[in-house]
């Protein structure tokens, strides 16, 4: 099976080879084209809270337990 692995790709390298000398037998030129530019990995999330934007945060609303206790509360006062 290697075997036939090595002469397949021997016979698409003579193949390109043959290709490529057509090319530019017939007048082609190579042209370089410019590099890609290469752009920074953006910055790593940082792992510490800010104890200010915790302070932002909505709060959960009262359950209707709790809802409840707090108007037994009230009624009291």
């Amino acid at each position: 099976m290697i075997d036939n692995q090595i002469l397949a790709s021997a016979e698409r390298q003579a193949q390109l080879e043959a290709a490529k000398a057509a090319f530019f037998n017939s007048g082609g030129q190579i042209t370089r084209a410019g590099g890609c530019t290469l752009q920074p990995l953006p910055p790593t999330r940082s792992v510490k809270i800010d104890p200010d934007t915790i302070l932002k945060r909505r709060r959960k609303s009262p359950t209707p337990a709790e809802r409840q206790t707090l108007r037994r509360l009230a009624e009291a006062l």
